[in-house]
């Protein structure tokens, strides 16, 4: 049940993941939401293209406290916990439990850490056996 390096690369299926993300963004603010990022991604690559592929970082010019990552830290945590259980509803709501399962606890070869959810949540209090 893990992602193939072809799932990675379909954009039409990347398109219907952030339909799904995007759904939830108030109506009217939808088009801001995107433009932002948008131009974020834009700015990102020019200056990744402009240094060969690498961000250079000079500590002492930048003000990591007004990104917006940091200035709205909880906020943006909140809003990825509201995803997760949104996300995990979907997929164990249209899927049987044995399935849902398999989905969510795959082993994802594109992803961050040990690549494996069960791994994070057993972490959390009363979840020590999340991926048994």
């Amino acid at each position: 049940m893990s992602e193939s390096r072809e799932d990675i690369e379909n954009v039409e299926a990347w398109a219907e993941v952030f339909r799904a993300i995007l759904s939830r963004v108030p109506t009217d603010q939808r088009v801001a939401v995107l433009a932002l990022v948008t131009k974020n991604e834009e700015g990102r690559r020019a200056e990744y293209a402009k240094h060969g592929g690498f961000k250079p970082v000079n500590a002492a010019s930048v003000d990591w406290r007004s990104h917006p990552a940091n200035r709205y830290w909880k906020v943006v945590m909140r809003l990825k916990s509201l995803l997760i259980q949104i996300l995990v509803r979907d997929i164990t709501n249209n899927h049987s439990a044995k399935d849902a399962a398999a989905i969510l606890f795959a082993e994802h070869p594109f992803g961050c850490g040990s690549r494996r959810l069960g791994d994070y949540l057993s972490r959390l209090p009363g979840l020590e056996n999340a991926d048994a």
